[in-house]
């Protein structure tokens, strides 16, 4: 659904909020109600995001001191300064685990909260928008994702909004430009900013004035230290010279030092010298490394290749297949699909990896590589055969696309028909389903995914996979409708383009009009309307029924106040869905006319609509949008000034919101009675609803909290 707002109000606001939203707008008035659709919101609570404590670590007393003093130095500060700390230096030197360390070391002075987030400025996959690293951002902190604004700006002022006054560690890892990480500042004092990056980041340190810390190799006595914490005092002080060679070859690099360590660990009767001699003699350099001198780069290819040599041949292939992945992470089902593995021997193999430092853990059966090992497990995948890696990818995109399908259908906010099918020999195996129980653990894979799965629809379009490129964005449409962010748009652009490489019209027709629906709820009505219409026309030209595209063309008419022309394309609608036997778009298509209706005055017609396209959704078992119209009836009644009729309809949209756990939307609902009893004279009963509405908003943090307070109380 789409803002409707009439262009002509009157002196009578009156302001509705049907559906599930998450977002309390204001307006003059509103004829026929607002609606954002998103998931559950959740409560604010304190995140707790930090990255677990590295083990054996072990040195960088100096750097541990600077970042205390710079702490102290913050703590007793002009109140309205910013601190910002950073880390820089090279791939693999250690900066994140400096960082993490350190971050454990004073997590207990910052009680209201620990954020984590991974920018991905140096990964394979794109980095992470500073737009969309605000709304992960501003979720983990208990906003709800349909009460994040689209605007940039306006994310940012939210975000600040929020995180003012409290004092949290906000850690943004891997950061790749000043400007990448800009929008992600706080406006205030109080919180530890902490930011790592291969960049020297000037800009940040001139204009925002952040305290740099260039982080080099371990010096020899702190690589020996780290040698001894896994090898043990005794076997490295045997071999002095030795383990100093051992080190030396490993660029002092912590990365280098552990695989090195963990390698001599396992092969306990083996000599330190034997290592470090099979090190020397190593010619190939990994690229990334050229900022460092010839002979310090030497063996660190040679370091990796020695815990490679040692897997397993299953193992060996799951590493190198993993440097497929175009995502950040992977789960063990995504991984299992990837390699063709069961998952419990998939989830042994991961966890072997990680054991030897090829993998790092990144959640509960979740897991990364640091970018230098990608890099690795990426030359050695040309061990396998185009045809075998090109089947890695297909098992992966494919499960990305099914276990999407299966969320989708729980989430069940999708409108019109199924739109694909797939056969039989394209579904994964029945070992890889998740099998979600209820729309919150739906929900929450997709959120969890959300990167993983943008990223899979890219890869699609770059490796010919056009069939996913398309349906896979269309498969994450019921979660988009509930997160309706600005990749909403750009996944439907990519299925739109693979659509047309195939010359598949009836795709064409679906994913354009998937399009058109992301525009629309970014407010970018007339190109929405636009790509409608290039919708019903390509369903025109080969014979496909045009009903739903009808209906989302007459949406846009009503968002864009064209009431007349919009009664037309609906009533246009209706008539197929009557043809067909399609009661959902029945359903939608009477929802959609009745603020049509209303804004012509046309009150009675729009009681009639509404109260059709109800039993509609009640026999379709639709509760979602059973609360849509019940608001939407509350909401028209309320501006007739009919309020037992208003109070009994938002009565019952009120106990819908309760038990789909939806609490903004009880606010919105709360906020409808508030007005109706007010207005009937019930002031005790109003005053009541609206401070349980107040209550709600203030739990969630909601940014509008005091100025609707204001608005719905004044006089």
């Amino acid at each position: 659904m789409t803002d409707r707002v009439d262009p002509h109000p009157s002196n009578d606001s009156h302001n509705g909020f049907p559906g599930t939203a998450d977002n309390v707008v204001q307006a003059r008035q509103i004829l026929g109600g607002v609606h954002f659709h998103t998931g559950r919101p959740t409560r604010m609570t304190a995140p707790r995001q930090l990255p677990p404590r590295p083990t054996h670590f072990t040195g960088r007393t100096a750097e541990l001191a600077r970042l205390e003093a710079f702490l102290a130095a913050s703590d007793a500060g002009e109140p309205a300064t910013l601190f910002i700390t950073v880390l820089v230096g090279a791939a693999g030197v250690g900066k994140s685990a400096l960082a993490v360390h350190w971050a454990h070391a004073v997590r207990d002075r910052f009680p209201d909260g620990h954020l984590y987030l991974n920018l991905q400025g140096y990964d394979a996959s794109p980095p992470l928008s500073p737009h969309q690293a605000l709304e992960n951002f501003l979720v983990s902190l208990g906003v709800p994702p349909g009460s994040i604004p689209p605007d940039p700006d306006a994310r940012t002022a939210l975000y600040r909004h929020v995180v003012s006054g409290r004092r949290l560690i906000i850690f943004m890892d891997n950061v790749r430009s000043s400007t990448h990480l800009r929008p992600l500042l706080p406006g205030t004092s109080g919180s530890l900013i902490l930011v790592t990056s291969r960049s020297q980041l000037s800009g940040l340190v001139v204009r925002e004035g952040a305290q740099r810390i260039v982080i080099g190799p371990l010096g020899p006595q702190d690589a020996n230290d780290l040698m001894r914490s896994i090898l043990g005092r005794e076997r490295v002080d045997a071999e002095p010279v030795a383990s100093a060679k051992l080190a030396s070859h490993c660029a002092h690099l912590p990365l280098a030092l552990r695989i090195a360590a963990e390698r001599a660990a396992i092969h306990p009767l083996l000599p330190i010298e034997s290592l470090a001699s099979e090190l020397e003699s190593g010619s190939r350099r990994l690229d990334v490394l050229t900022t460092y001198d010839d002979d310090e780069t030497t063996a660190v290819r040679e370091v990796f290749s020695w815990s490679y040599r040692d897997l397993s041949p299953t193992a060996a292939r799951s590493f190198r297949l993993l440097g497929l992945v175009s995502g950040p992470e992977i789960s063990v089902l995504a991984a299992a699909a990837l390699t063709g593995l069961p998952p419990d021997q998939a989830a042994r193999v991961l966890g072997g990896l990680a054991s030897l430092h090829l993998l790092e853990v990144a959640g509960p059966d979740r897991y990364r590589f640091h970018d230098l090992l990608r890099d690795y497990a990426r030359e050695r995948v040309s061990e396998d055969s185009e045809q075998e890696r090109s089947a890695a990818i297909r098992r992966l995109l494919a499960w990305y696309l099914f276990t999407a399908e299966e969320a989708a259908a729980v989430l069940d906010v999708r409108r019109g028909p199924t739109p694909f099918n797939r056969t039989p020999g394209d579904r994964p195996s029945p070992a890889l389903a998740i099998g979600f129980p209820s729309r919150t653990a739906a929900m929450n894979w997709c959120e969890t995914e959300f990167v993983n799965l943008l990223a899979a629809c890219r890869q699609a379009a770059e490796v010919g996979e056009d069939v996913v490129a398309w349906q896979l964005p269309i498969a994450l449409r019921s979660f988009f409708q509930l997160r309706p962010t600005t990749d909403w748009v750009t996944a439907s652009e990519t299925a739109v383009a693979a659509a047309r490489r195939l010359g598949d019209a009836h795709a064409e027709a679906i994913t354009l009009r998937s399009l058109g629906a992301a525009l629309s709820y970014r407010g970018a009505y007339e190109e929405s309307l636009q790509r409608n219409r290039e919708a019903l026309a390509v369903s025109r030209g080969i014979g496909e029924d045009e009903g739903w595209c009808l209906n989302s063309i007459g949406d846009c008419l009503v968002s864009l106040g064209r009431f007349d022309e919009a009664i037309d394309q609906l009533g246009q609608a209706l008539i197929a869905a009557e043809r067909n036997g399609d009661t959902s778009l029945a359903a939608h298509s009477l929802e959609n006319i009745a603020p049509a209706y209303s804004a012509l005055g046309r009150y009675d017609e729009a009681i009639e609509s509404l109260q059709r396209s109800l039993t509609i959704f009640r026999d379709l078992g639709r509760a979602y949008g059973e609360a849509l119209v019940l608001e939407k009836l509350a909401d028209t009644y309320l501006s007739l000034r009919r309020f037992d009729e208003a109070v009994h309809f938002a009565s019952q949209a009120l106990q819908l919101h309760e038990e789909l756990g939806n609490r903004l939307s009880e606010a919105d609902t709360l906020r409808i009675l508030a007005r109706a009893y007010k207005s009937n004279g019930r002031v005790a009963e109003a005053r009541d609803h609206w401070d349980r509405a107040i209550t709600i908003l203030q739990d969630l943090r909601h940014p509008d909290a005091v100025d609707v307070m204001g608005d719905l109380l004044g006089p």
